[in-house]
């Protein structure tokens, strides 16, 4: 599949720009244990993708869109709700996003999607 047809949009929203806050607030948590990333900058970036890509896929997209290697990528799959429609059900698209992070602190340019 095209890196272009894996990664459809950035998702810039709320929650998506809180992920790096939330993730310091679990690391001020667990400063001796030794799961802590060790005072690295972690940067997280979330993006709508292919229903049918994968973790792979989406990892060698960004590789080859943003020139910026992950460390790793989650991946959450959204059913379609039932709505109504001219007083019938219809039921929209399942779609599926990418929480992509980074451990080096890099930032990439959204604007190239």
């Amino acid at each position: 599949m095209n890196p272009n047809q894996v990664i459809l949009a950035p998702m810039i929203t709320e929650k998506s720009q809180d992920l790096e806050v939330i993730h310091e607030r679990i690391e001020a948590k667990r400063k001796t244990s030794r799961r802590s990333s060790n005072g690295k900058k972690i940067t997280k970036y979330t993006f709508r993708v292919h229903p049918d890509a994968n973790k792979v896929q989406v990892k060698e997209a960004i590789k080859k869109i943003f020139n910026a290697s992950p460390a790793s990528v989650n991946m959450q799959v959204y059913r379609g709700k039932i709505k109504k429609f001219r007083s019938l059900p219809a039921q929209k698209a399942h779609w599926k996003k990418a929480i992509v992070t980074f451990n080096d602190g890099t930032t990439l340019d959204i604007v190239k999607v």
